[in-house]
């Protein structure tokens, strides 16, 4: 018992000796520099080049999605897709994923949209393209008026030369509306064939957007979009 006390004493105490300070070398030039070198800190000159990884957050935090842009372009602009994904990467839709790569091209829902502020009234732009938009089942238009350029949702017959016009105006009597004109609901006659109606005035098209035969107009409302 007291061998066992003893041996557990002398277990505990450090033997390694203390270094003695010389002013000489006390270890060869080899192996001092071999010290040295297992002494220092790692220098950025002695890590290996590696490539940066980079996350799922750093990429989301690079990517501007077209939802969050605040000024119009005619420019297409990038899309991500999600894969039926959502925020944590669990897959939430199941059969979505692949095809080709689309890019979104802004609409402009609200026709009226005069350039001018101090100038509200009725005016004219000119057609220069209808194209198929991957995004829609409706074909779009390019359509210039002075110093802008914008899309809109193309009608059937809508082609590239044609000047369509955007009013606000109800008069007494019903107009007489172009395939493509924008107009009050109020002005058109009972009849009219319509498409891009609104909900209410300066909201923009929220229904009849998409490709098919459209609607008829059977009575006076607030606001419409030909």
């Amino acid at each position: 018992m007291a061998l066992r006390a003893v041996t557990r004493a002398l277990g505990s105490l450090s033997l390694t000796p203390r270094i003695a300070a010389v002013p000489g070398p006390s270890l060869l030039p080899a192996a001092q520099v071999t010290n040295n070198v297992l002494l220092q800190l790692p220098t950025a000159s002695m890590l290996l080049p590696c490539r940066l990884v980079l996350t799922s957050v750093a990429l989301r935090a690079k990517f501007v999605s077209w939802k969050s842009r605040t000024k119009y372009t005619t420019m297409p602009v990038k899309m991500r897709k999600s894969g039926g994904r959502n925020h944590t990467g669990r897959i939430q839709v199941h059969g979505i994923g692949g095809g080709h790569k689309q890019r979104y091209r802004m609409i402009d829902f609200l026709r009226f949209r005069p350039e001018q502020e101090s100038k509200p009234g009725p005016f004219e732009e000119k057609v220069i393209s209808v194209r198929y938009d991957p995004c829609r089942s409706a074909d779009i238009a390019l359509v210039a008026g002075g110093n802008r350029k914008r899309w809109i949702i193309a009608t059937e017959n809508m082609k590239a030369g044609d000047t369509i016009l955007n009013s606000d105006h109800i008069g007494r009597m019903a107009v007489a509306a172009r395939e493509g004109d924008a107009h009050p609901l109020g002005a058109l006659p009972v009849g009219t064939l319509i498409n891009n109606v609104e909900s209410e005035p300066g909201r923009g098209a929220q229904y009849i957007r998409a490709a098919g035969p459209g609607d008829v107009h059977s009575h006076s409302g607030p606001s419409l979009q030909r």
